[in-house]
């Protein structure tokens, strides 16, 4: 009786010890797996003498290679998509206004003096307001993407600058309204009547909110919680709202200036007429870069 326990007691000590191996084979693999996946780049398929795999024969290394390299393809595609037609509206706005609106300084005869006329004022509102409002501010919004939603120090250098750059766009106009303003006028005349010009004020105070919450974030991180959602809010309706007001702000100049040519087909109709269009599309990139989700 006691030798059958013994035997007992041995069989079911080594059923016991058998299971504690399998245990350890299985999370010996586990452990394997997640190593070769970390180090999946590292190795990149060269073989060794000591029984590394090579990640070009292991499957599921190979299809994780092949996942990152299209997705770096598509992330460098997108970008250059997106930086064409950005610096296509920018080389579009400032050409016109070189070529056809006699660009942005009035040089006297003698070559003395330098000066800004009202018409060039214009110019430089519309031009200043594409590079800071449409293309820098993009471009902050697609940094802060890529950084995957980390409020950085060059990102708010650039959101600043772009910031500063819309400023000295609305500037540019409240200087060409006031030049032509007759003698003896109120002071508000002849300054916010047009929907061009409230859509310009709404989209400079959301621009201000959203530039606030993003130094606000980078300044006390305890905020990212909330700056970061309430700025990839603004950041889109900053955008369209911008888009929305140049576009409208084109129109209504391009009528006031060309007036009849404008109906007939002009160069300068149909420039300007196709810069509103290449905006739109701008427009769409930076929509599709807000609003889809971060892949790490």
């Amino acid at each position: 009786m006691y030798a059958l326990q013994t035997v007992g007691s041995t069989t079911s000590s080594v059923k016991d010890d058998t299971e504690v191996l399998d245990l350890d084979d299985v999370g010996n693999s586990i452990v394997e797996q997640i190593i070769s996946n970390s180090n999946a780049v590292k190795r990149s398929g060269n073989l060794t003498s000591n029984g590394y795999q090579s990640s070009q024969t292991h499957p599921a290394i190979q299809n994780y290679e092949r996942k990152n390299v299209d997705k770096n393809h598509t992330g460098l595609c997108f970008w250059t998509i997106f930086q064409a037609v950005g610096l296509t509206c920018v080389a579009t706005i400032v050409c016109r206004s070189v070529v056809y609106q006699h660009g942005f300084f009035d040089v006297s005869s003698n070559r003395n003096s330098t000066s800004i006329t009202s018409s060039q004022f214009c110019n430089w509102h519309y031009s200043l307001s594409t590079v800071g409002f449409i293309y820098l501010y993009a471009n902050s919004i697609f940094m802060i993407k890529s950084h995957k939603s980390k409020v950085s120090l060059p990102y708010v250098m650039l959101h600043t600058f772009a910031y500063l750059v819309s400023a000295l766009g609305l500037c540019a106009m409240y200087v060409h309204k006031e030049t032509n303003k007759p003698e003896g006028s109120a002071f508000y005349e002849g300054h916010l009547y047009s929907v061009h010009s409230w859509a310009g004020v709404l989209a400079a105070a959301l621009f201000t909110v959203q530039w606030l919450s993003a130094a606000a974030t980078f300044m006390m991180p305890c905020l990212h919680s909330i700056g970061l959602p309430l700025g990839k809010m603004f950041s889109l309706y900053t955008t369209i709202v911008s888009t929305i007001c140049l576009i409208a702000g084109v129109n209504q100049h391009a009528m006031k200036t060309l007036g009849k040519d404008y109906k007939t087909y002009s160069i300068e109709s149909l420039i300007l007429n196709g810069f509103g269009m290449l905006v739109i599309v701008f427009l769409f990139l930076v929509t599709y870069m807000v609003i889809k989700p971060n892949r790490n």
